[in-house]
């Protein structure tokens, strides 16, 4: 499992009834949202992108998976929203050795159990993990709050939790809420839709957790249409949901094209010499984007003063930007370079550990400019290390 039980176990014999449970729901919940991204993202990094996949006006495997992935991001906040919500934003951080996943290991709760790995895109890469994780729930599946069939079934459960304890105990459900540290703008999705919503009462607790079911499995049992703005839907304004838009690769339809022969479930120590201290740099951009998402949550809107420079908009602005100014350039360069089995590098996605003393940025800073001295692209005006410099300091 990607988190040990003893660490945060889950009653999954009864219904949600306690906000401690509920709490406990929701911290699952972050992590397989968490899980997921490095899943979609190595297998999108495996893509040889300077064709077809990535340029094509239509719907390449790449930009399907780019869009699912964007989405995921979205779902990771609604679902640390939630928990905001609930009282328990400071349960939540993710930036944690304990929250972030390693890979292989089995999706967290799912029966029957789905063995998650990082890999090369491919049909059966499709078919085996991507579709059977967005597996849409079966009409009149039952909520089920641990040891879950399907996502949908697990967010059932939660939105039951919710209705129970708004019913129980009224505003006091409430009482520890915090709107003003959730998640709300700077969202962007070219190729999918949904957007953040802040959480502060059941209405609305409904509605996130619909976004994310929907867009994930769809709307209705059979559909695989889901509303670009799920909670305000529009006739024809809709997307195909993450497991519809899996299944069309797998299908041919939206072509994967050709494909970098990188490793399975690799680390940054299964590297050697320059190629393992480009891993690490990943590994710690990677990390370097968890901690905006976290400073997001620590910064106040209400701290805003018209006029001065905020923060807070600029962590908004820049994580899921990094994504693709940062972590794509370091992880192309990785999965271009050979390596001595034969094969070639790829991007780890591990738990760097930032040391407390010296800032993270200027942490981060070193790891470029220590990588660049084997990887010079990585520098200058229109490299990597520019927009590690323009990245916010948490």
């Amino acid at each position: 499992m990607l988190l040990a039980p003893k660490v945060r176990p889950l009653n999954v014999e009864k219904p949600i009834t306690t906000v401690h449970e509920l709490r406990d729901h929701l911290y699952h919940a972050m992590q397989v949202e968490l899980s997921t991204i490095p899943l979609y993202l190595y297998a999108a990094y495996s893509i040889k992108t300077q064709g077809y996949s990535q340029w094509s006006p239509g719907l390449s495997g790449f930009r399907s998976i780019r869009s699912v992935v964007i989405e995921e991001m979205l779902h990771l906040c609604l679902a640390r929203n939630l928990m905001v919500a609930a009282g328990g934003g400071s349960e939540a951080n993710l930036y944690d050795k304990v929250m972030i996943p390693t890979y292989p290991s089995d999706m967290l709760h799912r029966t029957p159990p789905l063995p998650l790995h990082l890999g090369a895109c491919s049909t059966s890469l499709m078919t085996e993990v991507f579709m059977p994780l967005e597996l849409p729930a079966k009409a009149g599946a039952p909520p089920q709050g641990g040891e879950y069939n399907t996502l949908g079934q697990f967010y059932a459960a939660i939105r039951d939790g919710f209705t129970y304890l708004d019913r129980e105990l009224g505003p006091d459900l409430w009482a520890g809420n915090r709107p003003d540290l959730q998640y709300y703008s700077g969202y962007w999705n070219q190729d999918g839709g949904g957007s953040p919503i802040v959480v502060c009462d059941l209405k609305t607790a409904s509605e996130a957790i619909a976004t994310i079911v929907e867009q994930g499995e769809g709307a209705r049992p059979g559909d695989d249409q889901v509303p670009l703005d799920p909670t305000n839907p529009t006739p024809g304004m809709s997307e195909l949901s993450h497991f519809a838009k899996f299944q069309r690769i797998a299908q041919g339809v939206d072509l994967i094209g050709e494909t970098w022969p990188v490793p399975t479930d690799p680390t940054a120590e299964s590297f050697e010499g320059p190629v393992r201290d480009l891993a690490q740099f990943f590994d710690a951009a990677y990390c370097y984007v968890l901690c905006m998402i976290d400073a997001i949550y620590q910064a106040s809107r209400k701290e805003t003063v018209a006029g001065q420079r905020s923060a807070r908009y600029g962590f908004e602005r820049t994580f899921i930007g990094a994504m693709g100014g940062v972590l794509f350039p370091i992880a192309e360069l990785l999965v271009s370079t050979p390596v001595a089995d034969g094969g070639n590098a790829a991007p780890t996605f591990g738990y760097y550990h930032f040391e407390g003393v010296v800032p993270k940025k200027r942490q981060l800073e070193a790891l470029c400019q220590q990588a660049s001295a084997h990887y010079p692209s990585l520098a200058g005006d229109a490299g990597v290390a520019r927009q590690v410099a323009l990245l916010p300091p948490v």
